[in-house]
């Protein structure tokens, strides 16, 4: 497809700036912001459950709408379906300033719109600039919006912790304003975009997926992980706050250090499933997620608990993104010169509906063990711990190549201190350059 632009240089740098600021918004909606901000309006745990797998369910969107957006402006349509999300983000930070009987119901409403908002943008967006960035590195330019969307975000990470030491749960409608103001600003970069028409392409047969055996082996093996860690994690912050007695503050500076892991873990992932392959990568990720577990287990009762938190978090960060590699480098192989698009919108849209019911079965675990107070909570995270590790087994049913999982994981503590050394030398490297810039000033 053959794509004239009027100004390259204009649309690719709001392109990038459109992300970071995507990302800075998304930064300030996290799980740990919503669950806690309904534990401080005084949720019950089901009611916690639900409204967090509110941007599980909705994902449905980005299916339903695949069939109909190609066929329309996408710049007009998304810039008006991200203009109406992120005007829903300021209806929630008006209605966090009054507090009432009513303020659950408004905030799962215009949070349940901003999610099918950004699921429908997601879509529309992903089929833009794939045809207006066509033949042109474009997963170089993704890698770019990324990072810096990444980066970005950390500011804004620390920005929470300060806010919620100051000001507690009177910081929640500052949060939200600023997630609103970030939000407008990226729609702001999306419109300086350029328009491109709609490449005319074969449709993509959902049926084929569901005929594939080896994609539906580890598709479920990841769904159930889905479900298994989701039980759990949505309520991780709730439990920080309700049954330890942490202050709001310290739960954002947990998450600003899972933040920070999860961009090296990144990293390590990718390295794991390029060595050892992803049937690895999926056991470390479990077995990180259930050590995360003992380490959240143990800190009810130690005078280490800030410390064992600390560990919890550091893990959070390498179980929440690992997968994902390993998911995608999967079916990248399993597609091989075949439509890749329908087995990952398959794959993502069953893993977030297991993330759903995950979220929502664990409000309900507590909820019927609430008359063990803080036990409740070890009930479903031992929950959590066996069923996850019970997936482990079953990975043998999926074939793929690559050395045994059991050798992989001894290899791994060697490939974890080799790429430190590798980004070592790096930051080294990084820093002699900086040094000799200001010698030669």
């Amino acid at each position: 497809m053959n794509v004239e632009f009027h100004d390259p240089e204009r649309s690719l740098k709001n392109f990038i700036r459109e992300g970071i600021f995507s990302q800075m918004t998304l930064s300030l909606l996290t799980m740990t912001v919503v669950s806690s901000y309904l534990t401080a309006i005084g949720a019950d745990h089901l009611t916690i459950g639900f409204l967090v797998a509110i941007p599980y369910i909705t994902t449905i969107a980005q299916i339903i709408s695949a069939k109909f957006v190609e066929k329309r402006n996408r710049k007009r349509f998304a810039i008006f379906v991200s203009f109406v999300s992120k005007n829903s983000l300021l209806a929630i930070a008006v209605a966090s300033l009054v507090s009432g009987p009513y303020e659950i119901l408004v905030f799962a409403i215009f949070y349940l719109i901003f999610n099918l908002c950004e699921d429908i943008l997601t879509v529309t967006w992903s089929s833009w600039m794939r045809d207006l960035f066509f033949d042109a590195k474009f997963g170089e330019k993704l890698a770019k919006r990324y990072a810096y969307g990444k980066t970005a975000a950390i500011p804004f990470l620390i920005f929470q912790v300060w806010l919620f030491e100051k000001l507690e749960k009177s910081a929640f409608p500052i949060l939200f304003f600023a997630a609103f103001l970030s939000g407008i600003s990226s729609v702001y970069f999306l419109s300086g975009i350029e328009n491109v028409k709609s490449a005319r392409i074969s449709e993509p047969s959902l049926a084929v997926v569901f005929r594939h055996r080896s994609f539906l082996k580890w598709t479920l093996l990841n769904a159930f992980f889905c479900f298994s860690s989701m039980a759990s994690r949505s309520f991780i912050a709730v439990y920080v706050l309700q049954s330890l007695n942490y202050p709001l503050w310290l739960v954002f500076g947990l998450a600003f250090i899972s933040h920070v892991s999860s961009i090296y873990s990144l990293r390590l992932a990718g390295a794991i499933s390029d060595r050892f392959g992803n049937k690895p990568l999926f056991a470390i990720s479990v077995l990180s997620f259930d050590l995360a577990i003992v380490f959240l287990l143990l800190s009810s009762s130690s005078e280490a608990s800030l410390l064992l938190l600390l560990f919890a978090y550091v893990l959070n960060g390498f179980y929440t993104s690992a997968p994902s590699i390993g998911f995608m480098n999967a079916v990248a192989d399993m597609t091989y010169k075949k439509h890749s698009a329908p087995f990952y919108a398959i794959g993502n849209w069953m893993q977030d509906l297991f993330s759903a019911m995950g979220s929502i079965f664990g409000g309900f675990l507590l909820s019927k063990f609430a008359f063990l107070g803080g036990g409740s909570y070890f009930v479903l995270f031992l929950f959590s711990f066996v069923t996850s590790l019970l997936l482990i087994p079953f990975l043998r049913f999926y074939d793929e190549f690559g050395q045994s999982t059991s050798s992989a994981i001894l290899n791994m503590p060697k490939l974890f201190f080799e790429d430190l050394k590798t980004v070592q030398k790096t930051f080294k490297s990084f820093f002699l350059k900086i040094g000799g810039k200001k010698s030669e000033l």
